[in-house]
């Protein structure tokens, strides 16, 4: 009872609200999807080439399981990934590099283009602009160095934010080191404490902004085994109406 009173005194006093990009303002899910399709597809010929027989549901959820592991442990250079699909899938078998970078490039064509705003993106957005409070994003990078920005810059919503910190780009330091979280508060202009975070990950988004003091709201877009709890928890963007 006494940490909810606080944090509606909390809330009262929040000046910014910062959000995750992924599966919090665009549903990247569909681009997963997208992404994983066009992977399996490549790597469907490779094993094929080596006569390997793989399934194709056991081959696209390998990839789906190595994409979830890397995200945990922030290893987000996807030419590695391939050859860790292909190491559960066929020990020994070697992944050539430049087919690698092939891959990943048509990773992130189809990922980019499957993903888009979830449809109360918008017009959570301009509820908050209308109530004043200053916006920020605060995302990881993808493991290569100015493509994350340049996928914000070309977001229809971009122009309503005040800051945006890529981490991995501006700061070494990724989530959920309470630096890239700080940094944007900072540019922000505001105090960590009148800030609130908004993301999907408990193990990234929610456990970075409770390590800056910021309080923290999860989307909760699918369940991770997770142990970070957020203060508050919301299905949808348009909730936080009911919040802010």
């Amino acid at each position: 009872m006494n940490r909810a009173r606080n944090n509606l005194e909390r809330i009262r006093e929040v000046e910014a609200v910062i959000f995750d990009l992924d599966e919090t303002l665009i549903d990247s899910q569909q681009g997963l999807k997208a992404a994983h399709i066009e992977v399996a597809d490549h790597l469907q010929k490779f094993l094929d080439e080596h006569h390997v027989t793989v399934e194709r549901n056991t081959l696209e959820e390998t990839i789906k399981h190595v994409d979830d592991e890397m995200n945990r442990i922030v290893k987000y250079n996807r030419d590695l990934w391939w050859q860790k699909v292909v190491d559960t899938l066929c020990p020994g078998k070697r992944f050539p590099p430049r087919y690698a970078e092939k891959i990943t490039a048509e990773y992130w064509k189809a990922y980019d283009d499957a993903s888009v705003p979830y449809p109360d993106t918008m017009s959570t957005i301009e509820y908050l602009k209308r109530k004043d409070y200053k916006l920020g994003i605060i995302t990881d990078d993808d493991g290569i160095v100015g493509r994350k920005r340049q996928k914000i810059l070309n977001l229809s919503f971009k122009d309503f934010f005040d800051a945006i910190v890529v981490s991995g780009d501006e700061v070494t330091e990724r989530k959920p080191s309470p630096v890239p979280f700080l940094m944007v508060a900072d540019k922000l202009g505001t105090s960590p404490r009148r800030c609130v975070m908004v993301g999907d990950k408990p193990f990234a988004d929610i456990e970075g902004g409770k390590n800056a003091g910021m309080i923290t709201i999860l989307v909760v877009r699918r369940r991770w085994d997770a142990s970070v709890e957020a203060d508050y928890e919301i299905t949808t963007l348009s909730e936080l109406r009911t919040l802010l």
